[in-house]
């Protein structure tokens, strides 16, 4: 893998560890935006059948999230508001970048895949599965719970990780809304923040929660591999269901932005919308033409 490459993944896996942390986004949406998707479920369902290929060919993407997740988590935090209550005017046009980095890659991934094999059966479930994930922001969120750093908590971050993971995995499910309608989501990202001022205690609670996510990752893997070689065409239609779907939570949680754009921030947010989708297009286009040389060699 050339240097560019690494670089390339490692932006692509940083823009995933920002869209875990932020509600309504997912991880998984992005890799399908950026036409990661694949080679991501591949080299985690293979890791223990070629675990030096896919560590490898995974590094440079973990090593994004990490960035992602730790690096951008304050500058993020900032764009969109760390009170949920006050707006920023940043908030929808760092929205709305999400929302094109959605759509940019779609077009790529519509096209390698033959949607008229699914039929009627498809159209269902792109429905089914686009209804499932607008409709997350309309359930009822939980007080944040108050998380100290004991066994029996640091014991339950697992299975909270493991279900966090299992949703980033899949397009379109963001880990972080699931987290929130659990109530924990804040205590994670408290977590994050004090392991980030140098508190290294929050480790009891960031460790175990590590460990959670690295399961969902590989169980979820293999299903979502199974899907992808026995049934391409339905597994498609649903992730795209779920894909085009998400911008919707997104929408649906900043309703209340929409009563306070100007025309400064209505063209900051076309204009935001417009990277996103470029930027997203540009990078599934470079993955496609690197997967095409490698085959060529």
């Amino acid at each position: 893998m050339s240097i560019k490459n690494i670089l390339l993944d490692v932006l692509r896996g940083a823009v995933m560890g920002v869209a875990n942390i932020i509600p309504g986004v997912s991880g998984g949406t992005m890799a399908v935006s950026m036409g990661i998707y694949d080679r991501i479920i591949r080299d985690a369902n293979e890791v223990f059948k070629k675990f030096k290929k896919s560590i490898l060919d995974l590094l440079p993407i973990l090593a994004g999230i990490l960035i992602g997740l730790f690096a951008f988590a304050a500058v993020i935090g900032k764009l969109l508001g760390t009170d949920m209550d006050t707006i920023p005017l940043t908030r929808l046009p760092t929205n709305f970048a999400f929302i094109g980095l959605i759509l940019g890659g779609l077009p790529a991934i519509f096209r390698s895949v033959d949607m008229k094999k699914a039929g009627a059966k498809g159209v269902l479930l792109f429905v089914v599965f686009f209804i499932i994930v607008a409709g997350l922001p309309l359930l009822t969120k939980p007080e944040a719970k108050e998380v100290g750093h004991s066994i029996g908590m640091a014991l339950l971050m697992i299975p909270l990780g493991a279900i966090a993971s299992a949703t980033m995995v899949i397009p379109g499910v963001s880990g972080s809304m699931i987290l929130m309608l659990l109530g924990y989501y804040q205590a994670v990202i408290n977590s994050m923040n004090e392991l980030r001022s140098g508190d290294f205690s929050a480790l009891v609670i960031l460790l175990p929660y590590l460990v959670g996510l690295l399961i969902g990752i590989v169980s979820i893997a293999k299903l979502m591999n199974f899907l992808l070689k026995k049934y391409p065409a339905y597994t498609f239609c649903a992730i795209f269901g779920l894909v085009i779907g998400s911008p919707v939570p997104l929408l649906l949680q900043n309703r209340d932005c929409f009563s306070l754009v100007t025309p400064g921030n209505a063209v900051a947010c076309v204009l935001c919308l417009a990277a996103g989708f470029l930027i997203a297009w540009l990078m599934s286009r470079l993955d496609a033409k690197t997967a095409k040389d490698g085959k060529m060699e």
